[in-house]
């Protein structure tokens, strides 16, 4: 998260094994994006009487519902600017720190299609890194094999 006015960031990070097997069908994940939201205000003394901009998808859901419920004024948003640079950085960060090598730190779609390929290389021992849990896995990336090849 980021206080755009000052630049201040706070980061916290759901594990993976959150968007795995039986905690992925409790979505612990929702409520593990809300104590990290919770601990980063805290952090950063975030006041009830500030705008708070929350990106629209799914796994912030709760912490929309519970920041409104808390008397905050949240305002859906897409993330753009110093704050998508924020949770970019934070993110290749988290590559590296589990041993994801350097190139594969593309922005965006070719990013993820290397992750993707990177997975795939090898899946026995690293599929651990994958959120498993979306019905995509299974369904169509786990299975393709050919991730952005021509079929």
């Amino acid at each position: 998260m980021m206080r755009v006015e000052t630049g201040e960031v706070f980061v916290g990070e759901i594990p993976v094994l959150i968007f795995q097997g039986r905690l992925f069908k409790q979505k612990l994940y929702l409520d593990r994006a809300v104590e990290i939201v919770l601990k980063g205000f805290e952090e950063l003394r975030v006041e009830v009487d500030e705008d708070i901009r929350v990106c629209t998808g799914y796994v912030l859901s709760r912490v929309r519902e519970t920041l409104h419920n808390r008397g905050y004024k949240v305002i859906p948003s897409r993330i753009v600017g110093e704050t998508q640079r924020a949770a970019e950085e934070a993110f290749v960060k988290s590559l590296v720190e589990v041993g994801i090598a350097q190139d594969l730190h593309d922005a965006g779609k070719r990013r993820f299609t290397s992750l993707l390929r990177w997975v795939l290389e090898d899946l026995q021992n690293r599929e651990k890194f994958v959120k498993t849990g979306w019905p995509a896995w299974e369904r169509k990336l786990k299975r393709s094999g050919s991730i952005g090849t021509s079929s």
